[in-house]
């Protein structure tokens, strides 16, 4: 299937590895022009240098911090001077530490508010303008799983990827009319560093061993083995494409069947 993708503009946020890097690697092999950003510049750079682009797709990137006042509003101004506009915003940003509802502390909720809510906020905000202009954009935002199934000890994580999903259920509606399409996308236990830290920490506080967590939460997924990063890049590159126009204000699930409800 040709997805129509060639030319597109498409801004990949936490792309150095992971579910950010694989997005980037679908975008640029369907033709996208693609902007990378994480904190680490050096990986980024192997990042890029990683992505065989087609002939004629051009990769950038810039190190920055999604969390600090005004990083969103720099890397806007540096997408849009390298590649002219962003037809595709792709929200990602790693996950705070594990921590329970009941203790986290009040320094700790800021910093995730601003982590994971802020930033996709002020990107969003900032890409719109230009996507009304052109009458196309899409806005796809990788959250998780436990915005349906709260996941013990990440209360941060889950409450601020809740508020992104309120956020982006309403923000679909009001760009509708304007070709632009709004999505989350949530990752159930897709392997990457993310997960193997988070099943290194559960192994710390029950006296087991990460590889021995690795194999229970395999056996709790229907398929038994946990998801690849290609396989979430797959949906979201399909999400980016003109030929996904009429899916918005969905939260689709990537997660091996592991969740218990129904949507």
């Amino acid at each position: 299937m040709d997805l129509l993708l060639t030319g597109k503009k498409a801004l990949i946020c936490a792309s150095s590895r992971g579910l950010g890097f694989a997005s980037a690697k679908q975008l640029a092999a369907e033709g996208c022009d693609i902007f990378l950003c994480a904190r680490n510049e050096q990986e980024l750079a192997l990042a890029a240098a990683a992505i065989e682009a087609p002939k004629g797709v051009n990769v950038y990137f810039k190190a920055v911090d999604l969390s600090v006042s005004g990083a969103s509003a720099t890397l806007l101004k540096e997408a849009k001077s390298k590649m002219g506009a962003v037809d595709i915003l792709v929200n990602n940003v790693g996950g705070p530490s594990p921590s329970p509802a009941a203790s986290t502390s009040a320094e700790a909720w800021r910093n995730g508010f601003d982590q994971l809510f802020m930033s996709a906020v002020t990107l969003s905000q900032g890409v719109i303008p230009n996507m009304i202009k052109n009458k196309f954009g899409r806005i796809i935002t990788i959250t998780s799983l436990s915005v349906v199934e709260p996941i013990d000890h990440l209360a941060i994580s889950t409450a601020m990827r809740l508020a992104v999903t309120g956020f982006s259920k309403t923000l679909a509606t009001e760009v509708a009319e304007h070709g632009i399409t709004v999505n989350t996308v949530m990752p159930g236990v897709i392997h990457t560093l993310r997960i193997e830290n988070l099943r290194l920490a559960k192994a710390e506080r029950d006296g087991t061993t990460l590889n021995l967590e690795m194999e229970k939460t395999a056996k709790l997924i229907p398929t038994k083995r946990l998801g690849q990063p290609e396989e979430l890049a797959a949906l979201v590159t399909f999400l980016a494409s003109p030929v996904a126009s009429y899916i918005t204000g969905a939260n689709i699930p990537v997660d091996g069947g592991l969740r218990k409800a129904w949507n």
